[in-house]
């Protein structure tokens, strides 16, 4: 990745910091599905400058990525956010800097935390009826996390929920490969630089 642009959140008393995090983040997956490859993948990757996991934050920032300036051109973010520009400051498209010293990768964390859905699941993919898959799954805890997330709606199936976010430091950059939220996919290899 040869250059990024940055974009700071500015909440207001009207618009606050979560909602104005859906909404500018709706706009920047719909930008990264439109760009994407053939193959459902986005050359574009992500960070959250601000990111604190013990804080459990994302922050006010999101960085993109791009491979060079006529990719981060193309993608032309304003035209995705322009109704949000009172809302979110963003820069022009910058290089990265040579002496990084810090890489990370940022992936989705996809948890199994609602036991009816669980439930509805094994009983469509086992065949079987909603009260025979409750009681297999008798006892089954479901896994929560405190990771910082945003709420997004899927362009596939309309459906809101949250996108947890969690950040995987590496000892070198790489080109892994980006799902259509600008996250690195899981099982990839790469990171991007952090600064």
């Amino acid at each position: 990745m040869q250059v990024y642009i940055d974009m700071t959140l500015l909440p207001s008393d009207d618009i606050g910091h979560h909602f104005l995090w859906e909404k500018v983040f709706q706009q920047v997956h719909i930008a990264l599905v439109e760009n994407r490859d053939a193959e459902g993948f986005s050359p574009f990757g992500i960070t959250f400058p601000e990111f604190h996991t013990e804080k459990h934050r994302l922050g006010r920032k999101l960085r993109i990525f791009a491979p060079d300036h006529a990719a981060m051109e193309k993608l032309d973010i304003l035209k995705w956010l322009a109704r949000l520009t009172d809302y979110v400051h963003i820069t022009s498209i910058r290089t990265v800097p040579e002496n990084v010293e810090r890489f990370v990768r940022f992936q989705r964390l996809q948890m199994k935390s609602s036991p009816e859905r669980l439930i509805r699941r094994a009983a469509k993919r086992q065949g079987i009826t909603v009260d025979e898959a409750r009681e297999q799954r008798a006892g089954v805890q479901p896994c929560l996390t405190r990771a910082p997330y945003i709420w997004v709606k899927s362009l596939s199936s309309g459906e809101r929920f949250r996108l947890f976010v969690t950040c995987v430091d590496e000892e070198r950059a790489g080109n892994p490969t980006f799902t259509p939220y600008g996250l690195a996919k899981a099982g990839t290899i790469g990171a991007l630089p952090y600064f």
